[in-house]
């Protein structure tokens, strides 16, 4: 797992930035150091980006050049390796405007359904990072459900719901969060927000 500084001054600096920042580069790379601070959300920080990107490059997780910073073969390892810490299994960008959200990335989470918390408090940790909300569903034969609002979300979403069963590799007992916000990048750390969470709990739990 990606191991996070946040002490002091780089309180800004957090687990969820940091993968982000690396998320981004896998995703969108090479970037530069400006268009990073706008999708961390950090434009007002830049020493904080700076002491990021000098940390995973003198790691050898990132490299730097004219054109910006992209992964290396190291940090693609590193990457896996810290989502599979978080059980994510797959991070998907799916069209959600039937829902009424522009924005969205959906982060699929492997057995993860029986969750410790209510799904509000999981909820709440996506707009603490910054979205305006995340959707949670849970799969179990063949059916995705959001917990105490739809038992069968085929039903009120059929064409959706084929689409993310499509898209996706599920199997009983996982979750899907849809993180979704004005901002794509900012939708994406609210739902890898609830991972985190849900992830903590699970480790607490043992």
């Amino acid at each position: 797992m990606l191991q996070m500084s946040c002490l002091g001054r780089r309180k800004k600096r957090t687990e969820i930035k940091e993968l982000l920042l690396i998320l981004a580069l896998k995703k969108a790379g090479p970037i530069g150091r400006y268009r990073l601070k706008k999708i961390l959300d950090l434009s007002e920080y830049e020493g904080i980006v700076r002491l990021m990107l000098t940390d995973l490059e003198r790691k050898r997780i990132i490299s730097a050049s004219r054109k910006g910073c992209k992964l290396t073969r190291k940090g693609e390892s590193l990457l896996a390796k810290s989502l599979g810490a978080y059980n994510i299994a797959k991070i998907k960008q799916v069209d959600l405007r039937s829902l009424g959200l522009d924005n969205s990335f959906c982060v699929h989470v492997r057995d993860r359904a029986e969750m410790i918390r209510p799904v509000a408090q999981y909820r709440d940790a996506a707009v603490r990072a910054g979205a305006l909300g995340a959707i949670i569903l849970k799969y179990a034969d063949g059916i995705l459900a959001v917990p105490n609002v739809y038992s069968d979300f085929s039903l009120e979403y059929p064409k959706l719901t084929v689409e993310i069963l499509q898209g996706f590799d599920f199997l009983n007992g996982d979750v899907l969060i849809l993180g979704f916000a004005g901002d794509e990048w900012k939708a994406l750390e609210g739902a890898l927000a609830v991972a985190i969470e849900m992830a903590k709990d699970i480790k607490h739990d043992i």
